[in-house]
């Protein structure tokens, strides 16, 4: 079995354990990822899904999540990507439909990186408990999010983020098809909002263990989306090596 379809493996196995652990509700509220929070109506049937039901918390007043920019971060840290690149994620495609590809990678260096594709880093302050590192592969309709911290309720997620992926007000489980090197596979994930954004959705897979994330990351890495039968974000990575290696550093830097 091949490096790549062991990290499925794992991914499908934490999905089930999520989705049917046998903890009581208040814990699998209060166990939310980076940028969400306990609350909201969980979903007849899901309540014990782990991460289900935390809301965005930029949804969660009238704080943030306006789309004009990325967030500085709050509970989920700086995010991976500054303001041009985050603009450039959402307006590309309404920029195609006006003027012409080629014009617009001449005259803007952003745009050109990101039709490339380029890996950003980002940790959280030293002052912060959970000590997030994020990594996230950037391309022009969106990416692969990254995110490892520790505390109470330690996580680590690997997440797909595009303007096609419907945002939510909080995290929902879903049926998708997730599709790695021509390998199709139906699995549940969790549908949400990109932590910086409201306006931004991802489908995000939880991962068992950093190490078992550090362990998997192919050098380069295709991968399409289907949610209720639509593609909604497909890309290729490249350069996992270099994710791996400031993924490791900076989880090796906790605590010192």
């Amino acid at each position: 079995m091949t490096r790549q379809f062991r990290f499925l493996h794992g991914v499908l196995f934490s999905l089930v354990a999520f989705a049917f652990h046998g903890g009581d509700r208040a814990s699998a509220e209060g166990a939310c990822p980076p940028g969400f929070i306990p609350g909201g109506a969980m979903v007849p049937g899901q309540e014990n899904a782990g991460w289900t039901g935390c809301l965005h918390m930029y949804d969660a007043d009238d704080g943030g999540g306006d789309g004009a920019g990325p967030s500085s971060g709050g509970d989920s840290g700086p995010p991976p990507f500054n303001a041009a690149e985050f603009r450039a994620l959402l307006q590309w495609e309404k920029q195609v439909a006006q003027e012409n590809e080629e014009r617009l990678l001449k005259n803007d260096p952003v745009l050109r990186e990101l039709k490339q594709g380029v890996w950003k880093f980002s940790h959280s302050q030293p002052k912060d408990s959970r000590q997030i590192c994020t990594a996230s592969f950037l391309q022009l309709n969106g990416g692969v999010l990254i995110m490892d911290w520790v505390g109470e309720a330690k996580g680590t997620l690997l997440a797909y983020f595009g303007g096609a992926i419907p945002p939510t007000a909080d995290i929902r489980t879903e049926t998708v098809s997730l599709t790695q090197s021509g390998e199709i596979q139906r699995v549940r994930a969790f549908h949400a909002s990109l932590p910086w954004s409201a306006k931004i959705g991802m489908i995000i897979f939880a991962v068992p263990s950093t190490q078992a994330l550090l362990g998997s990351i192919e050098e380069m890495q295709d991968y399409a989306v289907e949610l209720n039968g639509q593609e909604v974000i497909h890309g290729k990575w490249h350069s996992g090596s270099t994710a791996r290696k400031w993924l490791s550093n900076c989880v090796n830097k906790r605590g010192k």
